[in-house]
Protein backbone atom coordinates (compact mmCIF):
# COMPACT_ATOMS: atom_id res chain seq x y z
CA UNK A 1 0.00 0.00 0.00
CA UNK A 2 1.19 3.44 -1.12
CA UNK A 3 2.29 5.88 1.70
CA UNK A 4 -0.56 8.45 -0.02
CA UNK A 5 -3.04 5.64 0.45
CA UNK A 6 -2.49 4.56 3.50
CA UNK A 7 -2.50 8.38 4.92
CA UNK A 8 -5.68 8.68 3.02
CA UNK A 9 -7.18 5.88 4.42
CA UNK A 10 -6.15 6.72 7.97
CA UNK A 11 -7.85 9.93 8.22
CA UNK A 12 -10.83 8.65 6.28
CA UNK A 13 -10.79 6.10 9.51
CA UNK A 14 -9.66 8.81 11.88
CA UNK A 15 -12.85 11.00 10.40
CA UNK A 16 -15.63 8.06 10.70
CA UNK A 17 -14.41 6.61 14.18
CA UNK A 18 -15.60 10.26 15.57
CA UNK A 19 -19.00 9.04 14.29
CA UNK A 20 -18.32 5.14 15.39
CA UNK A 21 -17.93 3.46 12.59
CA UNK A 22 -14.08 2.54 12.90
CA UNK A 23 -14.45 2.31 16.48
CA UNK A 24 -14.75 -0.67 18.58
CA UNK A 25 -18.37 -0.21 20.21
CA UNK A 26 -18.52 1.57 23.53
CA UNK A 27 -21.18 -0.80 25.05
CA UNK A 28 -19.31 -3.27 27.09
CA UNK A 29 -20.38 -7.16 26.50
CA UNK A 30 -23.05 -8.05 28.33
CA UNK A 31 -22.04 -10.89 31.03
CA UNK A 32 -25.90 -11.37 31.72
CA UNK A 33 -27.07 -12.73 28.32
CA UNK A 34 -28.31 -16.02 30.38
CA UNK A 35 -30.18 -14.36 32.82
CA UNK A 36 -33.98 -15.24 33.43
CA UNK A 37 -34.71 -11.58 32.57
CA UNK A 38 -31.73 -11.72 29.41
CA UNK A 39 -32.85 -14.99 28.35
CA UNK A 40 -36.92 -14.22 28.70
CA UNK A 41 -38.63 -12.87 25.31
CA UNK A 42 -40.82 -11.22 27.39
CA UNK A 43 -40.59 -9.73 30.64
CA UNK A 44 -43.12 -7.63 32.48
CA UNK A 45 -43.33 -4.41 35.09
CA UNK A 46 -43.96 -5.71 38.46
CA UNK A 47 -44.84 -1.94 39.59
CA UNK A 48 -45.48 1.10 37.69
CA UNK A 49 -42.35 2.81 36.52
CA UNK A 50 -41.98 6.62 36.31
CA UNK A 51 -39.30 7.45 33.83
CA UNK A 52 -37.88 10.38 32.81
CA UNK A 53 -39.47 10.22 29.25
CA UNK A 54 -37.15 13.62 27.92
CA UNK A 55 -33.64 11.11 28.76
CA UNK A 56 -35.81 7.95 28.62
CA UNK A 57 -33.97 6.81 32.15
CA UNK A 58 -34.62 5.48 35.03
CA UNK A 59 -32.83 5.16 38.50
CA UNK A 60 -33.02 2.23 41.04
CA UNK A 61 -33.57 5.64 43.20
CA UNK A 62 -36.93 5.59 41.70
CA UNK A 63 -37.15 8.74 41.23
CA UNK A 64 -40.82 9.79 40.91
CA UNK A 65 -40.53 11.61 37.28
CA UNK A 66 -43.88 12.58 35.00
CA UNK A 67 -43.39 9.54 33.34
CA UNK A 68 -45.39 6.39 33.62
CA UNK A 69 -44.79 2.70 32.38
CA UNK A 70 -48.12 0.32 34.00
CA UNK A 71 -47.92 -2.17 35.72
CA UNK A 72 -47.61 -5.39 33.88
CA UNK A 73 -46.52 -3.78 30.66
CA UNK A 74 -44.52 -6.44 28.65
CA UNK A 75 -41.17 -5.69 28.00
CA UNK A 76 -37.49 -6.92 26.70
CA UNK A 77 -34.99 -6.72 28.35
CA UNK A 78 -31.61 -5.94 26.07
CA UNK A 79 -29.27 -5.58 28.00
CA UNK A 80 -28.13 -6.27 31.89
CA UNK A 81 -25.04 -5.82 34.08
CA UNK A 82 -24.30 -4.83 37.73
CA UNK A 83 -24.00 -0.84 36.38
CA UNK A 84 -27.42 -0.75 34.54
CA UNK A 85 -30.64 -2.65 32.81
CA UNK A 86 -31.64 -1.66 29.09
CA UNK A 87 -35.05 -2.40 27.77
CA UNK A 88 -37.43 -1.91 25.20
CA UNK A 89 -41.67 -1.85 25.72
CA UNK A 90 -42.75 -4.25 23.18
CA UNK A 91 -46.24 -2.18 22.63
CA UNK A 92 -44.28 1.09 21.44
CA UNK A 93 -41.05 0.24 20.99
CA UNK A 94 -39.64 3.02 23.24
CA UNK A 95 -36.34 1.88 24.92
CA UNK A 96 -35.32 2.73 28.74
CA UNK A 97 -31.98 2.91 30.32
CA UNK A 98 -32.75 1.75 34.09
CA UNK A 99 -29.59 3.03 35.96
CA UNK A 100 -28.30 1.24 39.34
CA UNK A 101 -27.35 3.99 41.98
CA UNK A 102 -24.43 3.79 43.95
CA UNK A 103 -26.45 3.64 46.98
CA UNK A 104 -27.88 0.59 46.27
CA UNK A 105 -27.84 -2.35 49.15
CA UNK A 106 -29.28 -4.79 47.39
CA UNK A 107 -26.99 -6.32 44.49
CA UNK A 108 -29.01 -4.98 41.50
CA UNK A 109 -30.27 -8.83 41.07
CA UNK A 110 -32.03 -8.79 43.95
CA UNK A 111 -33.00 -5.12 43.49
CA UNK A 112 -34.33 -5.53 39.48
CA UNK A 113 -36.41 -8.66 40.64
CA UNK A 114 -38.54 -6.04 42.55
CA UNK A 115 -39.61 -4.56 39.75
CA UNK A 116 -39.35 -7.10 36.60
CA UNK A 117 -40.16 -10.46 36.13
CA UNK A 118 -41.34 -13.36 33.85
CA UNK A 119 -44.75 -13.46 34.72
CA UNK A 120 -47.29 -10.68 36.18
CA UNK A 121 -51.10 -11.03 37.18
CA UNK A 122 -52.38 -8.27 36.80
CA UNK A 123 -55.52 -9.34 37.92
CA UNK A 124 -54.62 -9.25 41.42
CA UNK A 125 -55.42 -5.58 41.36
CA UNK A 126 -58.92 -6.32 41.00
CA UNK A 127 -58.98 -7.45 45.27
CA UNK A 128 -57.65 -4.77 46.24
CA UNK A 129 -60.16 -1.96 47.46
CA UNK A 130 -61.00 0.52 45.20
CA UNK A 131 -58.85 3.47 46.61
CA UNK A 132 -55.82 1.23 46.00
CA UNK A 133 -57.44 0.29 42.65
CA UNK A 134 -57.15 4.03 41.68
CA UNK A 135 -54.12 4.93 43.34
CA UNK A 136 -52.10 2.23 40.96
CA UNK A 137 -54.15 3.16 37.76
CA UNK A 138 -53.06 6.73 38.11
CA UNK A 139 -49.36 6.08 39.40
CA UNK A 140 -49.69 7.56 42.73
CA UNK A 141 -50.22 7.17 46.36
CA UNK A 142 -53.45 8.19 47.76
CA UNK A 143 -54.83 8.50 51.07
CA UNK A 144 -56.31 4.87 52.45
CA UNK A 145 -54.02 2.87 50.21
CA UNK A 146 -52.30 -0.13 51.75
CA UNK A 147 -48.33 -0.20 51.79
CA UNK A 148 -48.28 -3.09 48.66
CA UNK A 149 -50.99 -0.96 46.21
CA UNK A 150 -48.30 2.09 47.26
CA UNK A 151 -45.60 -0.82 46.05
CA UNK A 152 -47.44 -1.45 43.10
CA UNK A 153 -48.58 2.13 42.07
CA UNK A 154 -44.55 3.97 42.55
CA UNK A 155 -42.47 0.94 43.47
CA UNK A 156 -40.53 0.37 46.44
CA UNK A 157 -38.64 3.43 48.41
CA UNK A 158 -35.20 3.94 47.68
CA UNK A 159 -33.50 1.22 50.53
CA UNK A 160 -31.21 4.20 52.05
CA UNK A 161 -34.05 6.65 52.16
CA UNK A 162 -36.38 3.83 53.60
CA UNK A 163 -34.58 0.68 55.17
CA UNK A 164 -37.52 -1.51 56.06
CA UNK A 165 -41.00 -1.48 54.67
CA UNK A 166 -42.41 -2.45 57.89
CA UNK A 167 -41.58 1.38 58.74
CA UNK A 168 -44.40 3.65 59.05
CA UNK A 169 -42.91 6.69 56.92
CA UNK A 170 -41.70 5.85 53.22
CA UNK A 171 -39.17 8.21 51.61
CA UNK A 172 -39.71 8.74 47.72
CA UNK A 173 -37.50 11.13 45.25
CA UNK A 174 -39.72 13.22 43.22
CA UNK A 175 -36.90 14.84 41.27
CA UNK A 176 -32.93 15.25 42.78
CA UNK A 177 -33.66 17.51 45.35
CA UNK A 178 -37.26 17.14 46.55
CA UNK A 179 -38.36 14.35 48.55
CA UNK A 180 -42.14 12.76 49.32
CA UNK A 181 -43.12 11.10 52.20
CA UNK A 182 -45.84 8.36 52.65
CA UNK A 183 -46.95 7.83 55.94
CA UNK A 184 -48.90 4.97 57.08
CA UNK A 185 -50.43 3.80 60.54
CA UNK A 186 -51.81 0.20 60.44
CA UNK A 187 -50.82 -0.21 57.01
CA UNK A 188 -53.01 1.90 55.71
CA UNK A 189 -51.55 6.10 53.90
CA UNK A 190 -52.79 8.83 56.19
CA UNK A 191 -50.90 11.33 54.87
CA UNK A 192 -48.56 12.48 52.37
CA UNK A 193 -45.55 15.00 52.57
CA UNK A 194 -43.16 17.03 50.81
Amino acid sequence: MSLRRFITLSVLCAGVSMIGACAPSVIPPDPNASHPLRASPEVYTLVNLHPDEDDQELSSVNYQDDGLIPLCTPIRVTFLNTEELQFTVLASGRSYRYIFHDTMKMTPGEHVARFFGTRCDRSMVQTLAPIDQQGIREGRALVGMSKEAVLLAIGYPPEHATPSLDSDEWRYWLGKLDTMMVIFAEGRVVELKD
